[in-house]
C-alpha cells in the first residue's frame, strides 16, 4: 500500500513551538478569566508535560481531560502531547454515562481535570489542576522523541448502532489539515479565531490548532455564551474576531438576531467557515441584509474519520446576491467543491464503480486524513476502512462516508444526503433526506427533519418536525405565512409520492440540537413516541 509522502518532522506541539519562538509575546490564548502568551502557554504545557512523563512514563498512553473551555484546556492539550501520549476529551458537558463510556473504551490511563469527577469516574487516576498549589514534577523528566504517526487525540462520534466510535487521529494528520487550509482561508498571525464548540466535537481540532499552528489567537467562548446568539454577536465584536467557526443551525439563530442589534456589529468579521451540517442560502442572505458583505462565507464538508474536513466550498458574492428561485434554496450550496490538497474524493456506486453524471453514489475519501480505523474496532475498521484500488490502479485505504452525493454534468458533486438515512416503511425504501429536501420547499419553512418512529400498534411511521419561518425576513415574502400542519401535508402530497408522505407534521418552536450543535434527531424520535397522538 502506497500513501502519500509526509514531512515525518512535523508534531503539534513542534509546529505550536515554532510560533512561540516568532511571536512569544502575542496572545495565544484568552478567555472570560485571563489570557496566556505563545511564551506562558508553552512554559505552562512544559511544566505539566514534565510531570505526566513521570506518572506514565510509557509514551503512548491515552490521557482524558476533563476541564473546561479556558486557557488551561490549551495548556493540557499540549501537555499530553509533549509527552508523547493522546489527549481524549470528556467534556464535563456530556452526560456522566457517556463519560465513563468513553473512558473505559479509551483504557485511559490518567484524566486531567480541574473539578470534581461525577460519581461514575471517581475510581479512575486524576491528577487535578485546580490544586492551590499546581502540581509539578520532583525532577526533570527527558523529553521523548514522538512520531508523527502517533495519535495526538482520540474523539468518539456517534455511530447508527448507537455505539460511540473512537478515532484516533495521528499528528501528521492534523498538521496535513492546517498545511492545506490556510493557503485557501488565508489566515494567519493577524487573526482572532473563536474555541465556540465542544472539544468532543471534531469541529474544534480546526478552530484550536487552526488558529495555534498560525500565530493567531484564540478567544474561547464559555458555553453560556455560545448559547445565546445576542451575547456571541457581542463577543464577535468585543473581541475582533475574524474567523468565525460554526454550525448552520447555530449560525440560523445569529443570523435571525442580526437585524434586531442596536450595539457595535462585528465588523473585523473576514470568515464565517461552516461544518457539520448542510447550509441554507438564506440565513446568509439575512445575515449579510442585517450586517453587510464584509465577511466571505466557505462551506465545508467533513468527518471526524478523515480529519475535520475534505473539501472547502467558498461562496461567491455572485451567488449569495443571486435571485432565490421560488423554494428559496439554491443549489451551490450542496457543491461540495474541490478537495484540500492531499484529500481525494471519490462517488462509487453499489458494486464500486465510480458513478457517472446524474447518477447518485456513496462518497469515499482517501488521502492524508485518513485515519488507521477505528479504536480496537478490527471489523468496522476492516468494513469502513477498506484497502481499494484508487484511480490509477494502487490500492490504498479508503474510507466509506455513508453520505451520498450526486453528480451533475459539469463534474460537480452535490451532497445528497446520508445513505443509512434510508428507511422502510410498508415495504417501501425510503430515503428521509429526499423527503427533508422536498418538504423544505413549501413556502413558510424555516427548518425541518424527518423521523421514523414507532406508532402505538408498533409499526413504522414518518414525521415530520418543523419551525416555521419569520415572514418579515428578508428573504421571505410577506405572504408566506407559517404553514398549519394540514398545509404542509397538502404540500407534501403534491409533491411526494404517498408512501413518502409523513403520517404526522409537528410544529416547534426551535428544533432541538446536540451538543455538538446538529439537529438532535434522537431527541425528535423520543419525541415523536412520547408525544400524544394528533
Amino acid at each position: 500500500m502506497t500513501e502519500p509522502a509526509q514531512d515525518r518532522s512535523l508534531l503539534l506541539h513542534d509546529l505550536f513551538d515554532r510560533q512561540a519562538l516568532r511571536h512569544p509575546d502575542k496572545v495565544a490564548v484568552r478567555d472570560q478569566h485571563g489570557e496566556l502568551t505563545y511564551a506562558r502557554t508553552a512554559q505552562q504545557a512544559e511544566r505539566l508535560a514534565a510531570l505526566l512523563r513521570q506518572r506514565c512514563p510509557q509514551p503512548g498512553a491515552r490521557i482524558g481531560l476533563h476541564l473546561r473551555r479556558g486557557t488551561q484546556l490549551v495548556v493540557a492539550m499540549l501537555a499530553v502531547l509533549r509527552g508523547g501520549h493522546t489527549y481524549v476529551p470528556l467534556d464535563p458537558a456530556y452526560p456522566a454515562r457517556r463519560l465513563l463510556f468513553t473512558a473505559q473504551d479509551a483504557d485511559l490511563a490518567l484524566v486531567l481535570s480541574d473539578q470534581p469527577l461525577p460519581a461514575e469516574l471517581t475510581a479512575l487516576p486524576v491528577l487535578r489542576l485546580d490544586a492551590p498549589a499546581p502540581p509539578t514534577a520532583q525532577a526533570p523528566a527527558p523529553a521523548r522523541p514522538v512520531d508523527p504517526g502517533t495519535p495526538a487525540y482520540v474523539i468518539y462520534t456517534s455511530g447508527s448502532t448507537g455505539r460511540p466510535k473512537g478515532v484516533p487521529v495521528p499528528h501528521r494528520n492534523v498538521a496535513a489539515l492546517i498545511r492545506a487550509c490556510e493557503p485557501r482561508c488565508e489566515t494567519g498571525p493577524e487573526d482572532v479565531w473563536t474555541l465556540f464548540h465542544s472539544y468532543a466535537f471534531d469541529f474544534s481540532v480546526w478552530e484550536i490548532w487552526g488558529a495555534l499552528l498560525s500565530g493567531a489567537t484564540l478567544v474561547v467562548v464559555p458555553p453560556e455564551v455560545a448559547a445565546s446568539p445576542q451575547a456571541t454577536l457581542d463577543l464577535l465584536a468585543r473581541e475582533g474576531v475574524t474567523v468565525f467557526n460554526v454550525v448552520p443551525s447555530v449560525f440560523r439563530h445569529l443570523a435571525r438576531t442580526a437585524p434586531s442589534r442596536r450595539t457595535a456589529v462585528p465588523s473585523a468579521l473576514r470568515y464565517v467557515i461552516f461544518g457539520g451540517e448542510s447550509i441554507d442560502v438564506r440565513d446568509i442572505r439575512d445575515w449579510r441584509a442585517a450586517l453587510g458583505r464584509g465577511t466571505r462565507f466557505v462551506n465545508t464538508y467533513g468527518i471526524t474519520e478523515s480529519t475535520v474536513f475534505v473539501t472547502l466550498r467558498p461562496l461567491t458574492d455572485e451567488e449569495l446576491d443571486r435571485e432565490p428561485d421560488t423554494t428559496g434554496q439554491a443549489a451551490f450550496a450542496s457543491d461540495l467543491g474541490e478537495p484540500l490538497d492531499g484529500w481525494q474524493l471519490r462517488v462509487v456506486d453499489e458494486h464500486g464503480a465510480d458513478i457517472q453524471p446524474g447518477r447518485t453514489g456513496e462518497i469515499l475519501v482517501l488521502g492524508a486524513g485518513i485515519a488507521a480505523g477505528y479504536l480496537d474496532m478490527p471489523q468496522l475498521t476492516a468494513e469502513r476502512f477498506p484497502l481499494l484500488p484508487d484511480a490509477d490502479g494502487t490500492i490504498r485505504r479508503h474510507y466509506r462516508s455513508g453520505d451520498l452525493a450526486r453528480l451533475l454534468p459539469d463534474g460537480t458533486y452535490c451532497y445528497a444526503g446520508r445513505a443509512d438515512d434510508q428507511v422502510k416503511v410498508n415495504g417501501h425504501r425510503i430515503e428521509l433526506g429526499e423527503v427533508e429536501a422536498r418538504l423544505r420547499e413549501a413556502p413558510g419553512i424555516r427548518d425541518l427533519a424527518v423521523v421514523c418512529a414507532l406508532s402505538r400498534l408498533g409499526e413504522p411511521q414518518l414525521t415530520a418536525f418543523y419551525t416555521p419561518a419569520d415572514p418579515s425576513a428578508p428573504d421571505h415574502a410577506p405572504t408566506a405565512q407559517p404553514p398549519s400542519p394540514d398545509q404542509l401535508r397538502s404540500h407534501a402530497r403534491l409533491v411526494l409520492p404517498a408512501h413518502m408522505v409523513p403520517t404526522r407534521f409537528v410544529p416547534l418552536p426551535e428544533l432541538p440540537i446536540n451538543p455538538s450543535g446538529k439537529t438532535d434527531r434522537r431527541a425528535l424520535a423520543d419525541l415523536d413516541t412520547t408525544r400524544p397522538r394528533r
